[in-house]
């Protein structure tokens, strides 16, 4: 019961700070039961501070369109100017469907780690939808590692040019540790035209095929050869299998027929 007189005490407080305006349109759009329940498990100085940085429209959109429990951690797990900034930033639709899918802690972390102004742009140039699908195949703290040793800007361009399912591939055959030393050696652009030319899985088989420092050890001889695009053959030169199937396709030779030998009769 105390426990009980002390949330409504803090529902009171937490509206009269607010004036009588926004309080009233607050509680008239969310009802009481919901503002007793969110002031129970949010500190009232967090919620204050937080409803004065927002319109009343904003604070009654985020707690219909966010599950409570969801709120509640993104509240305790990020910093109110950050948490401030992602709601200012993107659209509500996106906002709840960024907190449903990637956990709260790990949007803290990223904005924490690489500050909220860089954190909401990754999510808007590569799109919502797109940065969710990576984002769950990759732990957060491994994609924080990638960005400290190739930076933001490399991540974007490399990852807004190549499609989810060839990320995933990626992932899931080369893991991260190998991005880096690539992007080093050949630099986005080039890197991004090897996987057009040649397209992921033959650049995965390729990988696979001459491991990793023999690939980058051939592509460094050739880049050293005297090599002109004129001296490659224009004429289509044909693969084993069509050779074969060619020879396959001749009509076999016909058998000399012998003749027969004539009966003689005996007499």
């Amino acid at each position: 019961m105390k426990e009980v007189l002390v949330t409504i005490q803090s529902v009171y407080q937490y509206l009269e700070k607010l004036g009588p305006k926004k309080s009233f349109q607050i509680l008239k759009n969310l009802g009481y039961e919901k503002l007793l329940s969110l002031t129970g498990k949010v500190p009232k100085e967090r919620l204050i501070v937080l409803t004065q940085k927002l319109s009343e429209d904003t604070v009654v959109e985020l707690v219909k369109q966010i599950p409570e429990k969801i709120l509640v951690e993104m509240i305790r797990e990020n910093e109110d100017d950050d948490l401030v900034y992602f709601i200012h930033s993107l659209p509500m639709a996106d906002l709840a469907l960024v907190s449903r899918s990637i956990p709260p802690h790990d949007v803290g972390l990223l904005a924490k780690t690489l500050g909220k102004e860089t954190s909401v742009e990754i999510l808007k140039t590569l799109g919502i939808q797109k940065s969710i699908a990576l984002l769950k195949e990759i732990p957060m703290k491994d994609f924080l590692w990638l960005v400290n040793e190739i930076h933001v800007g490399p991540i974007i361009q490399l990852v807004s040019e190549l499609s989810v399912a060839d990320c995933k591939k990626w992932i899931k055959q080369r893991g991260l540790e190998e991005l880096p030393i690539l992007i080093k050696f050949f630099g986005v652009s080039q890197a991004l035209t090897i996987f057009k030319k040649l397209g992921m899985n033959q650049a995965l088989d390729m990988m696979h095929l001459l491991g990793t420092r023999e690939m980058l050890e051939l592509s460094l001889l050739l880049s050293k050869m005297h090599l002109e695009e004129k001296n490659i053959p224009s004429l289509v030169v044909l693969k084993p299998n069509d050779l074969s199937s060619k020879n396959n396709s001749k009509p076999a030779p016909k058998k000399k027929q012998i003749p027969k030998k004539k009966k003689t009769s005996k007499r």
